[in-house]
Order: structure tokens, then sequence, then C-alpha cells
């Protein structure tokens, strides 16, 4: 008879120790839609990462996704104001910040900062460099706030790579992304329903495009080695994100790491051979605006796809202009070759389209790198990519086919790994990459 009573307390126990995160859930969802009508979104997402701080200093294995899936979620909720023109000035990407420093601080405090550091020697001289670069900008009359922001990238890339690294666990943060993931890309839905009368189908400028596409990608091929549906289904769902506003580049690294994936992961010679000719063409597409423009003409054929098109979305126009970019970086190189113009510097470039622009941020991901940290900063960043790739295998595909397609295409039109809006993604996907490996070497000794 004790040992029923004793289960019943225990049962009522964890019901119990379970409530207070049931009870944040349910009133951040019954406030939401209020906070959008009436104001007062950017005030309940900080609350909302108060709340995750809390959880995820009582269970800091929660870190890396509560980091990435708390930028996706903000990037939905509180939207990019800048997402139809770059030139309008955005604040609300100061909240998303914000809200993730509070996180990133909870799970650096839980784990200890000694230990999060406890990182291999490339990431250590990789920020170390980074650093340089952003004392350097400010020395040479950058603005203070491109500064910060723009090393707040790197050090989110390293921070999440030495928390996943010590604390991560794979599983649970696709099982994260299974439920949160998915329940964001609901939410954008809705977001998009509301616009559509206004916009139509229609392009956006932005990152939870980007953000949705490696969250799809490590769902659908754990989906695919696991033999779970409704992850596959979670995966395509996130996958509808950067495709209903027509973010190429995303699409392409979703079919870029699919194909990688079946190449790590058939044995078949004859499959990997189709799978690397995939992989060749994918790579085309995405990189060399000739052969841009001509799928892009070939898909619009189609005459379901020409009327759903928005204007402007089919040409290579971007492709070109990055192209443009990363060679300015070459020529700010040859005149600053050791940290480029460093971290927050301004950038100046002649659009095709735009004329003559200045700015602090810059598409082209290897331009970003080479402007900003030069040769130094571009050879400790590939040191970087090496230690993480050395860790690929056939028992981390999702990971090592996310990452590999992410260097292969999304880093030609976007810096992923040095964006506070992307590397948290990519730092926690390295950092779960390296662990996993270290722990296979550790069991087979």
């Amino acid at each position: 008879m004790s040992v029923v009573n004793n289960n019943v307390a225990s049962k009522h126990w964890v019901a119990l120790h379970g409530a207070p995160a049931v009870i944040f859930w349910i009133l951040l969802l019954s406030l939401l839609p209020l906070a959008a009508f009436f104001g007062g979104t950017p005030w309940l997402l900080l609350g909302f990462a108060i709340g995750i701080a809390v959880i995820v200093y009582r269970r800091p294995q929660e870190a890396p996704g509560a980091g990435i899936l708390f930028l996706f979620g903000a990037a939905i909720v509180l939207p990019y104001g800048s997402r139809f023109d770059f030139r309008v000035q955005s604040t609300e990407m100061y909240y998303w910040a914000a809200g993730l420093l509070v996180i990133t601080v909870a799970a650096i405090w839980r784990i200890g900062l000694r230990r999060v550091f406890a990182i291999p020697l490339s990431a250590k001289v990789f920020l170390g460099i980074a650093l340089v670069a952003a004392l350097y900008a400010e020395a040479q009359g950058a603005a203070t706030s491109y500064v910060i922001r723009q090393f707040y990238g790197v050090l989110l890339l390293v921070l999440y790579f030495g928390i996943a690294l010590q604390v991560g666990d794979e599983h649970l943060l696709l099982r994260r992304t299974a439920t949160f993931g998915v329940l964001c890309a609901f939410l954008f839905f809705i977001y998009y329903a509301a616009v559509f009368a206004e916009y139509g189908f229609h392009k956006e400028m932005g990152f939870n495009g980007t953000q949705a596409s490696f969250l799809a990608v490590i769902l659908f091929l754990s989906a695919l080695e696991q033999r779970k549906a409704l992850w596959a289904v979670g995966g395509l769902i996130l996958l509808a994100v950067p495709a209903l506003i027509f973010m190429r580049k995303d699409i392409l690294t979703f079919l870029m790491a699919l194909a990688i994936g079946y190449a790590m992961k058939l044995k078949s010679k004859m499959i990997r051979l189709v799978c690397f000719a995939l992989i060749s063409t994918i790579a085309l597409i995405s990189l060399f605006p000739p052969v841009t423009q001509i799928a892009s003409e070939k898909l619009r054929a189609f005459a379901v796809i020409d009327d759903i098109l928005p204007a402007g979305s089919e040409d290579a126009t971007s492709l070109y202009e990055r192209g443009l970019q990363l060679g300015v970086a070459l020529a700010t190189v040859r005149a600053h070759p050791l940290l480029g113009e460093g971290l927050g510097s301004a950038f100046q470039w002649e659009s095709p389209t735009l004329g003559l622009l200045e700015v602090g941020y810059i598409d082209n991901g290897w331009g970003y790198l080479l402007q900003k940290m030069g040769l130094v900063g571009a050879a400790a960043f590939l040191w970087f990519l090496v230690t993480v790739f050395r860790n690929l295998s056939q028992s981390s595909v999702a990971l090592s086919a996310c990452l590999l397609a992410a260097t292969i295409v999304t880093m030609f039109s976007e810096p992923v790994f040095l964006h506070f809006t992307t590397a948290p993604f990519l730092g926690s996907f390295a950092g779960l990459l390296v662990r996993k490996a270290c722990s296979g070497k550790a069991g087979a000794r």
C-alpha cells in the first residue's frame, strides 16, 4: 500500500514540477495575440527570454536549442522592419539580440565560463583575432554600435560551439525543433496570411528563411535516419517558410544538404555518383549567375509557377551583386592584408541596381570575412572549419550535411557563421558534431 501511495505522490510531484513550464507557455500563447494587436511585443519577447533563461539555468542541456529557437521565434513574432527595403532603419534586432544575451548569460553562468571555453585552439584563435579586428576598427573611427554588433556575432558562434560541446544533446534539440520550431513556422503562416491581402506572394529580406532552412535540414535528415514520419513532416513545414518568401539560397541549401546526406549515408556507388552530380549542379546554380538565370527561366516556363513568382525573384541580380561585393573585399585585402578594415568598418561598393552604397553589412559571407578580418581572420576561420569538418561522419549525417551545405551555398550569399542571427545555429551544430565524435572515440577506447 505504501508503494502505491509513494507512486501516486511521485506522479503528483512530477505534475506539479512541470506545472510552471505549462503555465509559462499558456501565458505566452495567450498574450502574444494581444501584444501583436495592441503593441508591447518587444517587451513580451524580453519577458519570454527571461522565462527561457530560467529554464536554461535549471536544465543547461536545453541551451543550444533554446537560443536558436528563441531567435527563430523572435524573427517571426517581431518581424524585421527592413524586410522589404534594407535601407529602412530597423530596431527589432536590438530586442532579438538582448533576449538572446539573457539566455546565453544564463547558460554560461550555469555551466561556467572556464568550461564553455574548454574548446579547440582554432576556435579560441578565431575569437581572439575577431577581438583584435574589432579594436582595430574602433581605433580607426568605425561606429561603435557596428563594432559591437559584428563582434557579437563571432562571439556567439564560439560561445554556442562551446556550450553545445560541453552540455549539448542532439536528440533533445531535435525534439524541441519538432515541437517549438514547427510551432514558430505556424506563427509565420499566420503572419503571412495577415499580410497576403496587401502583398500577395512576395519576396522578403531577413533571416527567418535561413534559420528555418537549417532547422528543416537537421529535422528532415534525422527523420530519414530514425524513421520518424512526424519529424519529416515537420522538416517540410519548416522548409515552407523560406519557400513562401522566395528565398532561393535557402531552398538550395536544403537540397544541397539532402544530396550530401544521401551521399554520406548510402553505400551504392551509382547512387553516390548521382548525389555528387546533384551537389555539383546545385553548387553551379547557387554560385554562378548565368547558370542561375538559365535555371530560373526554365522554371518560369511553367505557367503555374510564373503566376506565383513575384517580379524579380527569378533573376540572378543578387548573385551578381554578391560577386561584386567579394571583388571589393579582395581589393580591401590588397590594401589592408592582415585585418582588412576591421569588424564594424563601413563597406563602399557600386551596386548595378542601386548605385554607390556605403553600408556596414555585406551579404557575401566570404567578402564579409575578408573585409572585416583580412587574411589573418580568414585563415583562422578556415582552421576552425577544418577542426569541425574533421569530425564529419556517417553517425552525424544531419549535422554534417547542414554545416557543409551552409559553407558551400549559404555562406556565398550571407555571412551565416558570423552574424548573430544565424551564428548560434551553426555554432551549436558544430559543437554537437564535435561532441558526438569525441563521445564515439571515448566509447571506442
